[in-house]
């Protein structure tokens, strides 16, 4: 069941965003470990997120915390992943990106279940605009529901994903 919901604008830039849950984090070991299994990646504490935009400086971002496991809607969106992360005592999760302000939502002291989903891409790197309309999804749910790891990336058309050009 739906708990609470809430949208905001959050500015991204340098084609990363992270969220955070109150500790302090790594976020070039973070960086690290998502360019090596993209789009994310977690030290439980803070989660960070490869967006395929260079920057978008008004992205919409819907924080939605859930009961349970939400029902699955991949096919609704165009990257995902789903990661760990602890809310601390402040009951605050932020949204950050380099040299940018950070975003703050209210969110319950606890282990959660982040599902990360991100659609409306035009392009990997520059998007053509500062603007560029891609818009992204929250949910989190207790650790102690039930999960399954997704990761679906992207695919650029006519291009695929740089991440995984090789293969």
């Amino acid at each position: 069941m739906l708990l609470t919901s809430e949208t905001v604008l959050h500015a991204l830039d340098y084609g990363q965003f992270t969220i955070t849950g109150g500790a302090l984090m790594d976020d070039i070991a973070l960086l690290a470990d998502a360019l090596r299994c993209p789009p994310t990646a977690s030290d439980g504490r803070s989660v960070l997120v490869l967006s395929p935009h260079q920057n978008d400086f008004a992205m919409t971002v819907s924080i939605e915390r859930w009961s349970d496991r939400p029902t699955h809607d991949e096919s609704g969106w165009d990257q995902i992943s789903v990661e760990r992360l602890s809310v601390g005592a402040t009951a605050t999760v932020r949204l950050g990106s380099p040299t940018l302000e950070d975003t703050e939502c209210t969110v319950p002291a606890g282990d959660y279940w982040v599902e990360v989903s991100g659609r409306g891409f035009v392009n990997y790197g520059w998007p053509g605009s500062t603007e560029p309309g891609d818009e992204w999804r929250l949910r989190l749910w207790p650790v102690t529901a039930r999960t399954e790891e997704v990761r679906t990336l992207w695919q650029m058309p006519g291009h695929g994903c740089p991440w995984n050009a090789d293969d």
